[in-house]
């Protein structure tokens, strides 16, 4: 997905003139952000819980469907 939205992300860019660099993150990357984001939402989750707090809650679940959709990224990148 990434790869995708970087290409589509190139074309716009080189229509409009304008050169900036798209990062190509490698799988080592994306497994470490994923992890790390699993733990700020498993954190945000219980703070939610301790403190009765439904943004938080709904944050730190959000943190953590992004950690999935992340580990289901890094599994399909073919680069190191």
């Amino acid at each position: 997905m990434i790869r995708e939205l970087n290409h589509a992300f190139g074309k716009l860019n080189e229509k409009l003139g304008i050169s900036i660099p798209l990062p190509n993150p490698g799988k080592k990357t994306l497994k470490t952000v994923s992890l790390c984001h699993f733990a700020a939402g498993a954190g945000l989750v219980a703070a939610g819980v301790l403190f009765s707090s439904r943004q938080c809650a709904l944050l730190g679940g959000i943190s953590i469907i992004s950690s999935v959709v992340l580990g289901l990224e890094s599994g399909g990148n073919d680069e190191p």
